[in-house]
């Protein structure tokens, strides 16, 4: 058995060709057995009992008795099916295990790329495999702060990956992970679980942090949008998460913000952080997710940050967040 990763020269998006073998891998509190090999995932010994199985055999064309049909996804009796044109199918099934088929047509080019099926294999299919198992996946990027673990989060191109990475840089502290995490509602304290140690980032972003975009894998469906792989920089173990920050684009000549909600506010915003709340309403009950999301915003700091978009201004716009964050460490100490 072997988790290390082969090298290829000239392969396209960093991809590395599929293997026999299997590889055994950790991400989001879960030992992960693969026929494919996720050199994005941090690597584990073989384990006689993983808690899911990647597997690649033949998988239909439609998820049998499906009560969910939209697009490319399917739903239904505890299993769902992903199927991305030109890349591959994917069946998710009991929170146990991804059945995996490359055989999805793809014009011109016979072959998918290994790095795009692992990034929708990483993404979505486990995603739905978290809400298989009643747990939350949150759409988040975390750092462990000296006032203990912060999560940012807001609607798209909010800026929670820019921002994560920007103080992970400048402040240098630890990246917990970034897009997502997973809380385990079963778990007393409201620990969050990371996810594979990868950035996105804007390539406007990227250039304001001076990193080369030479390299890096460009996002499928944002063109200037890359993967940055931060292995080193990533925790490896669940944290308690102390905040939740909803991050807002301020107005014109508007001065950035820090004002902590609570309530029904503080709800309305874990509930926004669900990641893919459509298969969560599946696979738990929307009073189930009510329910568990009502319980995290009360055993968390629940803030909402507005600040001006500029980059040229982040170091000065994050100052109220730097003043909270040190506030809690020195109330800790």
């Amino acid at each position: 058995m072997s988790n290390s990763p082969t090298s290829v020269q000239g392969e396209r998006r960093g991809n590395l060709p599929f293997s026999n073998e299997r590889f055994y891998y950790r991400t989001y509190g879960l030992n992960i057995e693969s026929q494919l090999e996720l050199p994005e995932l941090p690597a584990i010994p073989p384990c006689a009992e993983p808690d899911v199985v990647v597997l690649t055999p033949g998988v239909e064309d439609q998820l049998e008795d499906a009560t969910f049909r939209k697009g490319w996804l399917e739903m239904g009796d505890d299993r769902c099916q992903i199927t991305i044109e030109g890349i591959a199918r994917y069946r998710v099934e009991h929170g146990q295990r991804i059945l995996l088929d490359r055989r999805v047509p793809r014009g011109v080019d016979p072959v998918a790329d290994p790095g795009d099926i692992r990034l929708f294999l990483l993404g979505s299919a486990l995603g739905g495999l978290l809400h298989q198992r009643h747990w939350l996946p949150l759409h988040v990027s975390a750092l462990k702060t000296p006032g203990g673990v912060w999560a940012f989060t807001g609607h798209s191109g909010a800026g929670k990956s820019t921002i994560g990475a920007w103080l992970h840089y400048t402040q240098g502290w630890p990246l917990v992970t970034d897009d997502v995490a997973v809380i385990k509602p079963h778990e007393e304290e409201p620990y969050l679980h990371p996810g594979p140690p990868r950035v996105k980032l804007w390539k406007d972003a990227l250039a304001a942090l001076g990193i080369e975009t030479e390299g890096l894998v460009r996002d499928l469906t944002r063109e200037d949008k890359y993967h940055l792989m931060l292995n080193k920089g990533f925790q490896d173990r669940p944290y308690p998460l102390k905040a939740l920050v909803m991050l807002e684009r301020a107005e014109e000549g508007e001065s950035a913000s820090l004002e902590r909600i609570t309530g029904v506010d503080a709800f309305k915003s874990v509930m926004a952080t669900l990641y893919r709340p459509e298969m969560g309403n599946e696979f738990n009950t929307p009073a189930g997710l009510m329910r568990e999301c009502t319980k995290l915003a009360s055993k968390i700091e629940v803030y909402r940050f507005r600040r001006p978009w500029s980059l040229d201004d982040m170091n000065t716009s994050i100052q109220p967040l730097l003043e909270r964050i040190m506030l809690e460490q020195d109330a800790g100490t």
